[in-house]
């Protein structure tokens, strides 16, 4: 069975702009975290017209940029600032896993937005693993939040309240929030950064979150409920 999940995050840094080198490390870290997620040393492609066109192009390979793709993201980067878009997939068809990188012309320089779009056919994603890959990512980077949910939760505005965040299986937040106020949670995890804590994540459901089951949605509606009454929701356009 194939288990589909999306992770979203946004993040700042804090020079004026991001330089390309940087955004190419960011994208290294990505591609080698999922990898270690799913349990495969995964090809990475650039993006095409076509299936044909885009398995043509390599675009990270053993966690690094191809030269092709370093060339073409040297031009875009030059030609296109401070806009830089780009998207990498794993070449499977509809069952791919990708990570979307945007970095608006209406948003400040120095941020961006990612989304991964995750599918695993081994049963490597659980609760757990998740909960890794979210430290990580918000160990790494500085993000104003990290989310994941599935089958158009939050799309579909299953989410309570749909112009701010929203939980989904989990969230992270960049505050420190205690497991007795929020006693919805399945779990209340502390994100720990040189012995301080820097953060928290919330587990709305310890089984494979379902975007369209009924109990998994009102057990993540209950906690966006709680987050907004505590002043922990932000807007997005807050973000």
């Amino acid at each position: 069975m194939n288990i589909e999940m999306s992770v979203n995050f946004s993040f700042r840094i804090h020079l004026d702009n991001i330089p390309l080198s940087e955004i190419i490390e960011q994208f290294s870290f990505l591609v080698s975290e999922l990898n270690n997620l799913l349990g495969h040393q995964l090809e990475w492609f650039e993006t095409g017209y076509s299936k044909k066109e885009a398995l043509s192009h390599i675009a990270f390979k053993n966690n690094e940029i191809s030269e092709g793709t370093l060339l073409k993201w040297e031009e875009r980067y030059k030609k296109d600032y401070p806009l830089f878009v780009e998207s990498v997939w794993d070449g499977k068809g509809d069952y791919s896993n990708a990570i979307n990188y945007r970095k608006m012309f209406f948003d400040p320089a120095n941020r961006v937005n990612v989304e991964l779009h995750l599918v695993s056919q081994n049963g490597k994603i659980n609760s757990n693993r998740f909960i890794e890959l979210f430290s990580t990512i918000s160990l790494y980077f500085e993000c104003s939040y990290v989310n994941a949910d599935n089958k158009g939760y939050r799309f579909f505005d299953r989410n309570v309240f749909p112009d701010r965040l929203s939980v989904g299986w989990m969230i992270y937040i960049p505050h420190i929030i205690f497991p007795e106020l929020i006693p919805e949670a399945a779990r209340v995890v502390p994100v720990i950064k040189e012995n301080k804590q820097i953060g928290t994540i919330i587990v709305s459901t310890e089984e494979i979150f379902d975007g369209n089951n009924k109990e998994h949605i009102g057990k993540a509606n209950d906690i966006e409920i709680k987050l907004l009454d505590l002043g922990l929701l932000p807007l997005m356009t807050e973000l």
